[in-house]
């Protein structure tokens, strides 16, 4: 046992303005998706481009699906963000009086991918000569243009609205000089132990995770069971170490850790919808350290009871067959075999 006055730091009750996070080590959370989608429509709608063919302008942001998160855990920030973007445009070309329109389509805005890796699809709907010169002209123009209104989204996200996550302490006053943003690659992983020397990843783990080649798979599975017990299997603990014969922890709340298969598995929830959805950061210990992918799970009604639709994407290249695999024989089967859900596989 230490001396007094030599315990772990982490663990010693500092005054604090608010009297609450004692030197920023809990996990606090906020949804930075409301705020996401308002900054995203901002920068992304109205964008004008002019060349001598004609102009055009980008008029509404169509599609705007996923989620962003800002957390705090050991006095570091750390950023999920996840969009599938639509944007539409409309153009007049010079020879022509008729209006031109199209999409720009951005599948990929991810902690994951850098802003010059992203895939940033220019589409027409005319297939006319006038169309054809507009979408040109949206390739050369507003590709560079949208992957730089992009960049400011993500600068912005990390350095104003991760700010206040991070507390003052006696210390400092201020935020803490460990609050610097890092990416998803920082998270540090769920333990089964309960001793608090475990560390978080380097920030040089960061650089490393984010250039990961990655993969994605879609799996579907028909349960004899209705949507909602389906669903609390996942969700709650006692069910889950059933399933996995083993210890496993499962904290059913955002923000919540997982951890079971003794520790090979490992993440936190991000979104739940009671009976419904799953939203998981997920990973495998064997994978680069702070590496973790998207897993989406649908609990929807068939016939014959719960067809369970599986969506996970960000899966390193070198794990993809292997985590199929592994999702089929350590969740799917054995919660059949377990608990009597039972049917063939699709």
């Amino acid at each position: 046992m230490a001396k007094w006055g030599e315990g772990d730091p982490r663990w010693i009750v500092e005054a604090r303005p608010d009297g609450t996070n004692v030197n920023n080590w809990h996990w606090t959370e906020k949804n930075a998706s409301p705020w996401s989608k308002d900054k995203l429509k901002s920068l992304l709608e109205g964008l004008a481009f002019d060349v001598d063919q004609g102009n055009a302008r980008t008029t509404e942001l169509s599609k705007c699906e996923g989620e962003a998160t800002v957390n705090n855990r050991k006095a570091k920030l750390i950023f999920f963000y996840e969009w599938d973007l639509s944007l539409k445009w409309k153009g007049q070309h010079k020879d022509s009086d008729e209006s031109i329109t199209g999409t720009v389509d951005v599948p990929n805005l991810s902690e994951e991918n850098d802003a010059d890796d992203l895939d940033i699809t220019v589409s027409c709907k005319s297939s006319s000569r006038e169309g054809h010169e507009l979408k040109d002209m949206m390739r050369r123009m507003a590709i560079p243009k949208i992957r730089s209104q992009l960049e400011a989204y993500i600068r912005e996200l990390k350095e104003e609205y991760g700010r206040n996550l991070i507390l003052p302490t006696q210390q400092n006053g201020s935020s803490s000089p460990a609050s610097q943003p890092c990416s998803s690659a920082n998270v540090p992983s769920a333990q089964t132990t309960t001793t608090p020397e475990a560390a978080p990843a380097s920030s040089g783990t960061a650089s490393s995770a984010s250039k990961v080649s990655t993969s994605r798979i879609e799996e579907s599975c028909q349960f004899q069971a209705a949507p909602e017990d389906v669903y609390r299997v996942f969700a709650d603990q006692e069910r889950t170490q059933a399933f996995t014969r083993g210890p496993a922890i499962v904290e059913s709340e955002a923000g919540g850790k997982f951890n079971l298969l003794g520790g090979n598995i490992e993440g936190h929830f991000v979104e739940l919808v009671r009976n419904e959805k799953i939203v998981q950061k997920w990973r495998m210990n064997s994978w680069p350290s702070g590496h973790y992918s998207t897993v989406t799970l649908q609990f929807n009604s068939s016939p014959s009871g719960c067809h369970l639709k599986l969506k996970q994407t960000g899966i390193p290249m070198a794990s993809m067959e292997s985590t199929r695999e592994g999702w089929h024989r350590y969740y799917f089967d054995s919660i059949k075999m377990t608990f009597g859900f039972g049917s063939s596989l699709m």
